[in-house]
């Protein structure tokens, strides 16, 4: 899936965008709304933030209390990443790609480079796609 695939979904949601340059963050989702930090556009890192966003849209944000460092809030807040990840995951590199690109012999870098992301959100795929790839992966040897 390219970048532009991804604003044709957000487009299709009427998510609107806004873009600035954010301290900490690659990008935010709140109320129907994206925010990109305006460094990263045009990189395969806009990718990846835009996917992982579109992940909070499409999976739900529990509500968390803004800058709160307690146990409840930081696990609310875990778990809206991890689910938002895991759509960003299966949009960007499904399941039946990564196993022929393992079938291919490819390498995490490699197949990084063919999709146009970072060689650890492979790895993150690979953590998520865990159970199902050792099957593939016993079939290969």
């Amino acid at each position: 899936m390219e970048t532009l695939d991804l604003y044709k979904i957000a487009e299709n949601e009427k998510i609107t965008f806004f873009y600035d340059t954010i301290k900490d963050a690659n990008g935010a989702y709140f109320n129907n709304c994206i925010l990109l930090n305006k460094k990263i556009i045009n990189t395969d890192l806009e990718k990846e933030v835009l996917a992982e966003e579109l992940g909070h849209h499409f999976m739900g944000v529990l509500p968390t209390l803004p800058f709160s460092t307690d146990y409840y809030n930081k696990l609310l807040r875990s778990k809206n990443e991890y689910q938002a990840k895991k759509w960003s995951i299966r949009k960007l590199i499904p399941f039946n790609n990564l196993k022929r690109y393992l079938k291919l012999n490819m390498n995490k870098f490699e197949i990084a480079e063919e999709i146009g992301i970072s060689a650890s959100l492979i790895e993150d795929a690979f953590n998520i796609y865990n159970n199902d790839l050792k099957e593939v992966i016993n079939k290969l040897n």
